[in-house]
């Protein structure tokens, strides 16, 4: 049976519901593909770029990171590398933020939450924050997000404060990246970086459909692409 290392970007914290959730949604996972996963966590305070071992990366809840640049830094090299990557939560975030120092130049893009005065907060405070809150989602059809039973609506738990700042929101499209879920409100809240074969992300919480028994749907989408980026190597 192939087995695939996968890398947990983060601070890991036993308090944290999505991180006792992630065990379990890759195991579910894997189990449903046929794989044996083999996770490690890479705590932000170690992170800097280098990566070994990599088949996948997912950038995990819990910002603000200790370790704001090296978790940037590993995200470009993933993006670089066009290694498979998933970013949940504040991991989308951070993504979204890596892209546009490294690609649109926009050196002084900042994060609401680690810098609340800076002139150009690419994430910005919600209007109206959605912490242990649950909505309905518009999927985009077709997208890697649409579940097994074809359906264009899912159900969303969120643990988030902080989402894209609709100022810049034209500037991500035009770069490359799309929308791929709306919530009730026409809140884009999950994206997808068109010119790389698997670098997408939700604000939105989708492990913790693992606590139910269920595999997310992100999840099994970012490990189908883990697993085909393997059969792709010469």
């Amino acid at each position: 049976m192939a087995s695939y290392e996968i890398v947990l970007l983060g601070d890991q914290d036993a308090s944290i519901l999505a991180h006792q959730a992630i065990p379990q949604a890759l195991a579910l996972a894997a189990t449903e593909l046929g794989v044996v996963l083999r996770p490690r966590w890479l705590p932000s305070v170690e992170a800097d770029g280098a990566l070994r071992a990599c088949d996948g990366l997912w950038c995990v809840p819990g910002s603000p990171y200790r370790n704001r640049e090296g978790v940037l830094a590993t995200i470009r090299t993933v993006r670089e590398q066009r290694i498979p990557f998933l970013g949940t939560c504040g991991g989308l975030q951070y993504a979204l933020l890596e892209y546009a120092h490294s690609v649109l130049g926009w050196a002084d893009a900042a994060h609401a939450e680690e810098n609340p005065l800076t002139t150009r907060a690419l994430l910005a405070p919600l209007s109206c924050a959605r912490v242990e809150f649950h909505n309905e989602l518009r999927l985009l059809p077709d997208s890697r997000l649409i579940g097994l039973d074809g359906s264009e609506r899912a159900r969303a738990a969120y643990h988030c404060r902080f989402g894209v700042n609709a100022e810049y929101l034209p500037a991500l499209l035009a770069a490359g990246w799309r929308v791929l879920a709306w919530d009730d409100e026409e809140l884009p809240v999950a994206f997808e970086l068109q010119t790389h074969p698997c670098h997408f992300g939700t604000l939105y919480q989708p492990e913790r459909e693992a606590l139910a028994g269920q595999v997310p749907v992100a999840v099994r989408s970012w490990l189908k692409a883990v697993i085909a980026a393997r059969a792709e190597q010469p």
